[in-house]
């Protein structure tokens, strides 16, 4: 495998401003030694490279800053002025050096830091780590958690805190795959894990990428379109149900032997949900060990969809003022599961889990099937009007398309469209 790794602050603590004079190529006089390499980089470095594989350091810095950095300390190929997240400088020293080329993407992983990184993976279509070694120890857990899920939605293949959670990600990556991107997945992602007032955890997972444009080649995109889909398939019903299952059963319940969930539920389908009971007739199809209630309902007078409130606040007003908590289920001291179908702020997992505690419950793990994670459009630009061009993906049949949407589906394009 070729692996491309970010240099500054995923292998060197140079993010400040204090190295730009290095980083921009106007000290060149500087001592590697002057450069506060992170710990154990060097050692991640050789463990790579003995485990058979190729690393290349890929920088948006100055050559002069990057070629001895990569040659003195790291002993590694490298790119410079990598002019992220444009593909076009990358591709070519790939196809040039690398034999890079339309069906080798499998053959290479990118590990960086930044959002920069994993959209240049994405536009690529390679599997990337977002390496996150942000503490989450100190201060106010709830906003360390928002910056977190802001990161994890850049769309990176895999998220991981360490050198040597990366190094099992290489070791075996598809058991490091998300639960419904990959049949072997075992992993999902963090939104939130905090202490609650009743004692317990209020936990928020997110278990596959619903990605916007382009993505590398396991984003769920296309399970999540045919999750909404009206004509969905009792077989692809079976399927995802199947999958989640597997989680709920294996990597929830038995690891939760002192912390038994009572009970497993699902946010409520309003009467105009399309398709219909959308999200009841996926909570029937488990096949769990915990008991299956229904805990929340839509009010008559609600009008309107979530989807028409774009921030965070609106959402959470919305769901507060139209879904309430059924008081046919004592839920004091009890600790609960809850499905839904998408995590794109958090407002909905935020304001169901709030009225469960205020209704007595003690542990919330709340479980979204996909999360929106960022759109990265291709380098192609509308040859009318020429605009960035974006990705798009039918409902209908899960095709491909670039699009240059106009203002009425929130572009400001023309509307040209071509297939992939």
């Amino acid at each position: 495998m070729k692996i491309l790794v970010d240099l500054d602050g995923t292998l060197t603590h140079t993010n400040d401003i204090a190295f730009n004079e290095i980083k921009y190529g106007r000290n060149q006089t500087f001592q590697t030694s002057d450069i506060p390499v992170i710990e154990d980089a060097k050692n991640f470095i050789e463990r790579l490279k003995a485990l058979g594989h190729t690393v290349i350091i890929v920088s948006d810095s100055h050559h002069a800053y990057v070629n001895r950095l990569a040659k003195e300390v790291f002993c590694v190929d490298h790119l410079s002025l990598a002019d992220k997240p444009n593909t076009s400088k990358l591709a070519e020293f790939l196809r040039k050096n690398f034999d890079f080329q339309e069906g080798s993407e499998k053959d290479y992983l990118l590990v960086g830091d930044s959002k920069l990184d994993i959209y240049l993976a994405r536009a690529l279509g390679i599997a990337s780590v977002l390496l996150d070694f942000s503490a989450l120890e100190e201060g106010n857990v709830r906003a360390l958690y928002r910056a977190r899920a802001t990161r994890i939605k850049y769309g990176s293949t895999y998220y991981c805190r360490s050198y040597e959670e990366v190094v099992g990600v290489v070791e075996n990556p598809t058991t490091q795959l998300l639960t419904l991107e990959h049949k072997s997945g075992e992993q999902t992602v963090r939104f939130l894990n905090e202490r609650n007032k009743n004692g317990g955890l209020t936990m928020f997972r997110g278990l596959g990428r619903q990605n916007q444009g382009l993505c590398d080649a396991h984003g769920a995109l296309k399970r999540y379109y045919a999750f909404q889909n009206q004509n969905r398939s009792e077989a692809f019903l079976q399927d995802i149900s199947r999958d989640v299952s597997r989680y709920i059963s294996e990597l929830v319940s038995k690891n939760s032997k002192a912390h038994p969930w009572d009970y497993i539920t699902c946010v409520a389908d309003k009467t105009t949900t399309r398709p219909p009971r959308k999200m009841e007739a996926f909570l029937d199809a488990l096949d769990v060990p915990t008991k299956k209630v229904n805990l929340f309902s839509w009010s008559d007078k609600v009008s309107g969809s979530i989807r028409q409130h774009k921030d965070t606040s609106s959402r959470y007003k919305f769901v507060d003022e139209f879904v309430s908590v059924t008081s046919d289920v004592d839920l004091k001291g009890k600790n609960v599961i809850v499905l839904d179908d998408q995590y794109t702020t958090g407002a909905t997992a935020d304001c169901l889990s709030a009225k469960l505690i205020d209704a007595g419950a003690c542990s919330i793990l709340f479980v979204a099937l996909f999360y929106l994670a960022d759109d990265v459009g291709p380098d192609v630009k509308c040859p009318r009007c020429g605009k960035d061009a974006k990705i798009k993906l039918r409902k209908s049949d899960g095709g491909r398309f670039y699009s240059c949407p106009p203002p009425e589906y929130g572009g400001s394009g023309c509307g040209w469209m071509k297939n992939l």
